[in-house]
């Protein structure tokens, strides 16, 4: 129970700063650049809604990590240039088991579902040593950090009003050691965005996602390791 409760106080001051967030500023877009400091170092520029999970500030910046062109990069952001996911209205928790959790607002119902891994069902390809599992059914794993998984997404279904939308499992089948009491979910009604977010480990292979949901249809998946 004492390195569960110490696993949550780590999780949690860990996550105190470090979330996702979008792009928000009244241009339209936002300089990213490679230094914490104004000058000649744009590096990039972002739309606004582009996601991207931002760190602790430094002064009146914010280092950020995202990915674009399917390239893995970072960067700093004026700290007003971004706004985190959850400022945006949060759909409460309403019942959880160990195996599936439901929240509701509103006209918004969310239910996501977990499973055992089975191993016999899945292709595993493990290193040339065979001491680490490198992917499971030809991707590379979050959350297990090379070890077997334990326990995998099942679903997850959002209802809102009279919209039912599967996540596909293309978007979860590679994500592993769910953590439920740490799943958030926030709505930004002005673009009418859900995002499904959640902190997930094994204990060492700790990782971020976020589901976007986008006027009722499912958009997009965001990881970053945060922890």
């Amino acid at each position: 129970m004492r390195l569960i409760l110490c696993y949550l106080i780590l999780l949690y001051s860990g996550n105190l700063f470090a979330q996702f967030a979008i792009i928000n500023d009244n241009d339209g877009f936002a300089n990213i650049r490679s230094e914490a400091r104004k000058g000649n170092n744009i590096s990039d520029k972002l739309d606004n809604g582009f996601l991207v999970y931002g760190f602790q500030p430094e002064d009146n910046w914010i280092g950020i990590d995202y990915t674009k062109n399917n390239k893995d990069l970072g960067g700093y952001v004026y700290k007003d240039r971004i706004k985190f996911l959850s400022e945006f209205t949060k759909i409460p928790l309403s019942k959880e088991t160990a195996a599936k959790v439901t929240f509701k607002k509103d006209n918004f119902n969310i239910v996501t579902e977990s499973k055992k891994f089975d191993p016999k069902t899945a292709k595993i390809t493990y290193s040339k040593d065979k001491s680490y599992i490198q992917k499971i059914n030809g991707k590379e794993i979050w959350g297990a950090d090379g070890n077997t998984p334990k326990i995998a997404y099942k679903s997850i279904t959002v209802v809102m009003g009279d919209k039912t939308i599967e996540v596909p499992a293309s978007a979860f089948d590679d994500l592993f050691e769910p953590n439920f009491f740490s799943t958030q979910i926030n709505y930004n009604k002005k673009e009418d965005i859900l995002y499904i977010c959640s902190s997930n480990s094994d204990g060492a292979g700790g990782y971020e996602v976020v589901w976007v949901i986008e006027n009722g249809k499912y958009k997009e998946r965001k990881t970053a390791r945060g922890f």
